[in-house]
C-alpha cells in the first residue's frame, strides 16, 4: 500500500484529480452572517480510495503538511482507532454500511474534502460543514459530494471526528433532506463514536452541567450536541446498528418518524419509554449498573448531571422543566425504620410530565429500581416505602414530553412518615 497521495496505486477506478491539480471552489465566508459566497483556490494535495483531499493555496505548508494529508487518507479510507466498531475499516466503509450510500451528483464516487480557514463569526469557531448547495443545480455550487473543514490541525483526531459527523449529514441528504435537526446531529455525533472518536465530550459536559436544555428541539440553533451525542449512542446500542440506517431511511421527520421506525422493526417499545430509560441511563451510568439499558458501553460520561439534592425532610420547594429535557431531584434520607417517603408533586398539566423514581441502595448499587410514576390528577400524592435502612437514597426523574417555549412549572413536597403498609401509586 502506498502512502495515499498517489493517484495511481490501489484506486478502485480513475480519478478525476491528480495530486498538484488546482481547481477553484465555491464556499462561505463565515465572518458574516447569513454566509456570503466567495471563490476560493485550491490544490489537490491527495487521492485516495474515496476521497480528494483539497487545501486552499493559503495555508498550505502553513497550517497543514504532506503527514496531514496522509492521516485524514488513511482514517477515510483505511482504518481507524482500535475504538470504532472496525478499527480496519475506514469512516467511508464503516459510516456507508450504517447509514447507506452518499448522494453522487457529479457520477464520481469519491467525496472532496475542501480545507481551508473557516474562520468564525463573533465567539463562534467553524470546525466544519456540509452544504446541501452543493448537491443541487445552481450559480454558487460546486455540483459535487463535498465537505468543507478548517486547516486548524486538521488529522488531529478530532477534526477526523468532524469527518464523520459531516459525512452522516452528507448521507442523510440521500434519503431524507427534511429530517428535523436533533435527529440528525444525533445521527452525526453517534456516527463520530462508531468510527472511534469520543472527541465531543465537552458538549457532553455542558449538557450534563445542565440538563435543563431539550433533546427535543426545533430548528438547528436550539441542538444540545451533548443530549444529541448521549442520545445517539443510547439509540445505538440498545434498539441497534440497523435502526440507525432505517430511521435516515424513514421519511417521516423527528418523533414521528422514530416511532414508525420503531413499528417497522417490531420493537414494542415507544418513544417516550426510550426517552425515559435514556433519562435514568444518564443519572445511573455513572455506577456500575447491571440492567443493560441504564448504562453505555461505548462511552463513558466525564461527569454525573448536575442534581438538585436535599439533605433534610420535609421538603417543600418549586421548580420548572423545559419539554424533553429532565430535572433529577435527590433526597437523602437519615437512618430510620419503618419509614415510608411521601411525595405530592403538583402541576398544571400533569398528562405531560413524565415522572419516574430511581431508589438506590446503598449495598448494592449496581442494582437500583426503577418506577413509573402516572400522574392522573393536578395534585398527586404517592408513597415510596421501605426507606431508611437498605435504600437511603431515592432520585425523582421529571421531564414533560412536548416541546415547550417556557419551562413548565411545577412544585413537590416530600416528608417522611411512619409506614402502614402503603406502596407506590401508579
Amino acid at each position: 500500500m502506498s502512502n495515499g497521495l498517489s493517484a495511481q496505486d490501489g484506486l478502485k477506478d480513475a480519478s478525476v484529480y491528480k495530486v498538484g491539480d488546482r481547481k477553484e471552489f465555491w464556499t462561505w465566508n463565515l465572518t458574516v452572517m447569513p454566509p456570503e459566497d466567495v471563490k476560493l483556490q485550491a490544490t489537490c494535495r491527495g487521492v485516495g480510495e474515496n476521497v480528494y483531499v483539497f487545501v486552499s493555496d493559503d495555508v498550505w505548508d502553513v497550517n497543514v503538511f504532506k503527514q496531514d494529508i496522509e492521516k485524514i487518507i488513511t482514517a477515510f479510507d483505511h482504518s481507524t482507532p482500535e475504538t470504532s466498531i472496525d478499527k480496519d475499516k475506514g469512516i467511508y466503509e464503516i459510516l456507508t454500511e450504517t447509514f447507506g450510500r452518499p448522494p453522487d451528483v457529479d457520477n464520481d464516487h469519491r467525496i472532496y474534502f475542501l480545507i481551508s480557514q473557516l474562520g468564525g463569526f463573533h465567539s463562534h469557531h467553524f470546525d466544519g460543514y456540509f452544504r446541501f448547495l452543493d448537491e443541487l443545480e445552481g450559480k454558487h455550487s460546486n455540483h459535487t459530494e463535498m465537505l468543507y473543514l478548517d486547516c486548524d490541525d486538521p488529522s488531529d483526531d478530532y477534526y477526523l471526528g468532524i469527518i464523520a459527523h459531516e459525512f452522516q449529514h452528507l448521507i442523510h441528504w440521500q434519503y431524507d433532506r427534511n429530517e428535523e435537526g436533533w435527529i440528525s446531529e444525533s445521527l452525526s455525533e453517534v456516527a463520530m463514536i462508531l468510527c472511534g472518536y469520543y472527541t465531543d465530550k465537552k458538549h457532553v459536559i455542558r449538557y450534563l452541567n445542565n440538563t435543563d436544555r431539550p433533546l427535543v428541539s426545533k430548528g438547528h440553533h436550539n441542538v444540545s450536541y451533548g443530549a444529541c451525542l448521549l442520545w445517539g449512542t443510547y439509540i445505538y446500542e440498545n434498539l441497534g446498528i440497523k435502526f440507525l440506517g432505517n430511521l435516515v431511511r424513514e421519511k417521516e421527520n423527528g418523533i414521528k418518524g422514530f416511532q414508525n421506525t420503531l413499528k417497522s422493526m417490531n420493537i414494542e417499545d415507544d418513544f417516550s419509554t426510550v426517552f425515559g430509560d435514556w433519562l435514568v441511563a444518564n443519572y445511573l451510568c455513572s455506577n456500575p449498573v447491571n440492567d443493560e439499558k441504564f448504562k453505555y458501553k461505548s462511552i463513558l460520561l466525564p461527569i454525573t448531571p448536575t442534581i438538585k439534592h436535599f439533605f433534610s425532610l420535609p421538603v417543600y420547594e418549586t421548580g420548572k422543566v423545559n419539554g424533553y429535557a429532565v430535572d433529577y431531584l435527590k433526597f437523602s434520607i437519615e437512618r430510620v425504620k419503618n419509614k415510608k417517603l411521601r411525595i405530592t408533586f403538583k402541576s398544571d398539566c400533569p398528562d405531560d410530565f413524565l415522572i419516574k423514581i430511581i431508589r438506590i441502595y446503598n449495598d448494592d448499587l449496581s442494582n437500583p429500581r426503577v418506577e413509573d410514576v402516572i400522574l392522573n390528577e393536578p395534585i398527586a400524592t404517592f408513597d415510596v416505602s421501605d426507606v431508611g435502612v437498605d435504600c437511603r437514597e431515592i432520585v425523582l426523574v421529571v421531564s414533560v414530553l412536548k416541546t415547550t417555549k417556557e419551562p413548565i412549572p411545577y412544585s413537590f413536597s416530600v416528608s417522611l412518615i411512619t409506614c402502614a403498609g402503603t406502596v407506590l401509586n401508579q
